[in-house]
């Protein structure tokens, strides 16, 4: 599989003394923030190969405004390119322990939407779209839910426990 991520921002770091040329991108295989310092020209949303560049991970706190900005854009044209990796979620989902559960933790999605996308898979087997998980009554559109959760994820904080689609940033101590 080709390492790929969408370019979020283009910058001039100084690097060694030196200004440099760097591209903030998101992996499109996990979400990783990255860094990569390379001269090619690329424009922000344009998806480039990261093969054979020197690339560093960093954390939310380093992206750029612009990155950040565009960050939301970048993980919605993951999520809908690789959406049967991301419906297999919503048919795959299991319990965490005795009273949580992996749907929980999808922002907008309540116990009455987990019931539902439960009780919808019983009745009429698993999701194949995205388009399908949208005809529960009123559940939320299912690519925002992921969009945000990954965002979430991304952001960490206290209240992340667990990464459902991201790799997590771990600060060397």
């Amino acid at each position: 599989m080709m390492k790929e991520a969408i370019v979020l921002d283009r910058l001039k770091k100084d690097i060694k003394f030196k200004q440099t040329d760097v591209i903030h991108c998101i992996g499109s295989s996990n979400f990783s923030l990255l860094e990569i310092v390379t001269s090619e020209n690329h424009k922000i949303q344009e998806k480039i190969s990261t093969e054979n560049l020197i690339v560093r991970r960093i954390n939310y706190n380093r992206l750029s405004n612009v990155g950040k900005k565009e960050l939301d854009k970048a993980i919605e044209t993951i999520v809908t390119e690789h959406s049967d990796k991301f419906v297999n979620f919503f048919n795959n989902a299991k319990p965490i322990g005795l009273r949580r559960h992996q749907l929980d933790l999808l922002p907008m999605i309540g116990v009455k939407h987990r019931m539902a996308i439960i009780e919808h898979i019983k009745k009429k087997g698993k999701f194949t779209s995205f388009d399908d998980i949208r005809e529960i009554e009123m559940m939320p559109d299912p690519v925002k839910v992921v969009v945000n959760r990954v965002i979430d994820e991304i952001i960490g904080g206290e209240e992340i426990k667990y990464n459902l689609f991201t790799m997590p940033y771990l600060i060397k101590k």
